[in-house]
């Protein structure tokens, strides 16, 4: 089976930070996946090219780029255990309210 298509961009989402395996390996018990199931991180769109190493938008996650390796050591639970992460781009006309908690996080953290 194969799910392709516009998601519910946050709506429908559990926001957990990426700092370690173990919250990628948490969050797949609490939604009954398999541990192979790729990580879907939404990622704010100042901070694309900062994970990324290019500017790679991705609204409705039909794609899955290669995480830089500096940011895959310091987020471990950001990418899927191939280096890849199906991300959301998330930008201020898109959704203002989760764009301004990706860039509060930033701030905290160094990742949006």
């Amino acid at each position: 089976r194969q799910e392709f298509g516009p998601r519910a961009l946050g709506h429908r989402s559990l926001l957990a930070f990426p700092d370690s395996e173990d919250m990628r390996d948490r969050m797949n018990r609490i939604k009954f996946r398999q541990w192979w199931r790729p990580a879907a991180p939404m990622i704010a769109d100042e901070a694309l090219e900062h994970v990324f190493g290019h500017k790679f938008g991705s609204v409705y996650m039909e794609f899955a780029p290669v995480v830089r390796e500096e940011v895959r050591q310091k987020f471990p639970g950001l990418s899927h255990f191939d280096g890849t992460a199906r991300h959301q781009s998330v930008g201020r006309e898109d959704e203002p309210w989760v764009h301004a908690l990706l860039l509060a996080v930033c701030k905290r953290t160094g990742l949006a």
